[in-house]
């Protein structure tokens, strides 16, 4: 596929670019001296500097914390022109994608199991929900804690917990312009300036880009604003603030799904890959998915004394979403009906779906002591932590789906749309009130204990639009967790952890689908054990291996004389066992390494169905590696190349695993270069994903409707841009 490089500037990139090409008045002042200073353009090449994170929540440094954990910083996004979460989670080779698509929100799934969008995403230590778009560019790193995370969290899938630490003000003043643009026409100016109000610190970032792809009429837009404040009320006191909004607009790209070849009504064939560039979403009444998202957070961390700290913290989200689709799914003019999948012929049915201002809110507020006491003759670590969340789900009361023909994927038909909106909406509210503590005891000079424990009490209530099916029920989970370290040499350590985690669930009050619809069904415990090593090879490096087994149930259906279904909780349990392998750091000044590789055994060991116990959970790899790599060419001063190689064994697409993605690798590149131009320091970078141009399927997801849709990988997307540092 020949790619080209169209640097034309969209009009509203070209305007945010003249109105920051000179920000001088981002140098006027000098923000508080108690800030953190940072050197921008040092930062800018993937110095893998993170040593300690917030996700895990005890305190210690990434080598002595018994944990996994992945941390994804800025200098190591901006070296691989990351700027979406799916294009983040490629460097590590534990984190996946799920149901992730060109125009829409993007999922993560982590040890195999889907995150919620709801429950396992925080920013700045505070919950969030994932039901829009992130902007990366205000993010100073993305803390993934892998497995099991109810003590963090409370009531979460198992398979993980991401947290986005936004920028903070620094002590120097700086300002940076990037002006980028890819090969697909699309364009992007990104302004990040560190300044002061007197004893104020103030960050900003803002953001205007043109999205440009390969898919027919999937062109968009994205505006973004962050303002991050801090400063000093009193002497071991500190107050911040950090405000976002962000709107995006865009087509969304449907998946296809596999083909009936035989027309027995199964389909179990998986297309050729010359149709991952086509996109069913391109009728002439087919809109935009719109996203607009705002963020505000406040927090007080004050230094009581030399041995105890304070932080309270408060969070709001408001997220707006027009949800609008051309549907494909599923295929009637066959000899026999086909869902999930296609006919024969490619024939699809194509819905007409519309879900307009889906709005919902979350409110979050934590408080939290952590302090170092003596007793008892041992020295311990103690974190104390109180939390709140409120989320509210507020839907207009009635959405479209309706059926608009049927199409073909070779010969696409143009189809009348039908935006009646019929069907009922579902309002929720959820609200959350969280207890837990943990300890962290020096038993000997090279062994630690790690406790802690979590109590959540949760309100949850839904019901229609029209006020039926009202469904409301309250439960109180407990979940802990306990882990032991042991350190024979300063620079290595052995660890062993066990913990749990808890799903809620109720069956969805539907009575002509479920015998015990609208019932509340018991909590669900996963539990995950854990061995681990970590290895500071020397103070740049940090490798590390873990081993874990991870039992999850799950909700299920059983059959009744009815006809009807009965849902069960725990009817079916996965179990995911592991090994993670990592390597990250720099192994000298000139080269930059992050390297990982999971294998996993995922399958199920209990099921209704007794034909799925043994089989390969869909959509998980038993094999996958990335490889990230940055060298420094030592005979041109300022010049790195990079490159990031991923792959992964095949997929199985259905639940009998008799359909499988095949096996896959991709290779990205990038050209970096650094030099002063009129006397600023400025960084030119190339970026080329997908260089050989490979073609396969990427991801195939189950959806919990019963559908299963296939996800290409990108084209060789060819990305340039300038930065430079005022």
């Amino acid at each position: 596929m020949a790619t080209r490089l169209n640097l034309k500037l969209s009009p509203s990139a070209a305007a945010l670019a003249l109105l920051f090409a000179a920000p001088a008045w981002a140098q006027t002042t000098t923000p508080s001296q108690s800030l953190q200073g940072v050197t921008v353009t040092a930062k800018a090449a993937p110095v893998l500097d993170i040593d300690r994170t917030d996700v895990g929540g005890f305190g210690q440094t990434l080598a002595k914390t018994p944990q996994s954990i992945t941390v994804l910083g800025a200098d190591l996004l901006a070296a691989t022109a990351s700027s979406s979460l799916s294009q983040a989670i490629k460097l590590d080779a534990s984190l996946a994608d799920s149901y992730n698509t060109t125009g829409y929100v993007e999922g993560l799934s982590v040890r195999g199991f889907l995150l919620d969008a709801g429950t396992n995403f925080l920013r700045n230590g505070l919950p969030i929900s994932n039901y829009a778009p992130i902007a990366m560019e205000n993010k100073e790193r993305v803390e993934v804690l892998k497995g099991v995370a109810g003590l963090q969290s409370g009531v979460s899938a198992p398979g993980g917990l991401v947290n986005f630490v936004t920028k903070t003000p620094q002590r120097d003043a700086f300002t940076t312009v990037a002006v980028g643009a890819d090969g697909n026409g699309g364009s992007k100016v990104h302004l990040d300036s560190n300044t002061g109000w007197g004893a104020t610190g103030v960050r900003v970032n803002l953001v205007a880009e043109d999205l440009h792809t390969v898919f027919d009429r999937a062109d968009g837009k994205r505006e973004f604003a962050s303002v991050a404040l801090a400063t000093n009320l009193a002497p071991g006191t500190e107050i911040s603030a950090d405000l976002e909004y962000h709107h995006k607009k865009q087509p969304s790209v449907p998946g296809l799904g596999l083909l009936d070849t035989n027309s027995d009504g199964v389909a179990d064939t998986l297309p050729a890959s010359n149709y991952s560039r086509l996109n069913l979403n391109n009728q002439s009444w087919s809109q935009p998915f719109e996203a607009t998202s705002t963020n505000a957070q406040f927090a007080i961390d004050h230094q009581i004394n030399a041995d105890w700290k304070a932080r309270l913290g408060l969070g709001t989200q408001r997220t707006v979403i027009q949800d609008r689709l051309a549907f494909p799914d599923g295929c009637s003019t066959g000899p026999n009906y086909v869902y999930p999948g296609l006919c024969a012929n490619g024939d699809v049915d194509v819905y007409d779906y519309r879900s307009e201002n889906e709005a919902r809110s979350t409110w979050a507020w934590d408080a939290k002591l952590q302090g170092k006491l003596s007793a008892l003759g041992v020295q311990h670590r103690v974190s104390l932590d109180l939390s709140g969340r409120n989320a509210n789900t507020e839907l207009n009361p009635t959405q479209a789906y309706n059926w608009a023909g049927t199409t073909n994927i070779n010969t696409p038909v143009a189809l009348p749309g039908d935006g009646s909106a019929l069907d009922l909406n579902t309002n929720s509210r959820e609200r959350a009130l969280d207890a837990s503590a943990s300890l962290v005891s020096d038993l000997t000079n090279s062994v630690q204990s790690f406790v802690g424990l979590r109590s959540s009490r949760l309100t949850r209530s839904s019901a229609r639009s029209d006020g039926s099916r009202a469904v409301a029920f309250e439960q109180t989970v407990t979940t802990p967790w306990a882990g032991l370290s042991w350190s024979p040499v300063a620079s290595t350590m052995l660890y062993a952890s066990w913990g749990q985690g808890v799903e809620l669930e109720a069956v969805p009050n539907r009575p002509n689908k479920f015998v015990n619809a609208g019932q509340v069904l018991p909590a669900l415990k996963s539990e995950q054990t854990e061995l681990g090593v970590k290895w500071q090879a020397h103070p740049r490096v940090l490798v590390s291996a873990a081993a874990f087994n991870i039992d999850k149930p799950f909700a299920d259906d059983q059959a009744t004389v009815s006809g009807i279904p009965l849902r069960v909780a725990g009817g079916k349990t996965a179990r995911h066992r592991g090994v993670e392998l990592s390597a990250v750091g720099q192994m000298d000044t000139q080269l930059s390494l992050q390297a990982s590789l999971t294998l996993l055994d995922a399958k199920y060991t209990a099921a209704v169905d007794p034909s799925l116990v043994g089989q390969q959970v869909t959509n998980v790899p038993k094999t996958k590696a990335s490889l990230f790599a940055d060298y420094k060419i030592a005979a041109v001063s300022g010049l790195s190349i990079s490159g990031l190689l991923t792959s992964e064994s095949g997929k199985a697409v259905t639940a009998d695993g008799a359909v499988a993605l095949p096996a896959a690798w991709q290779l990205d590149a990038g050209l970096r270069y650094q030099n002063r131009l009129t006397g600023k320091a400025t960084q030119w970078s190339l970026n080329v994903e997908n260089l050989t141009d490979r073609n396969y399927w990427r991801e195939a997801p189950t959806q919990y409707w019963g559908g299963t849709y296939l996800f290409p990988s990108t084209p060789r997307t060819v990305r340039a841009r300038v930065t430079v540092e005022f």
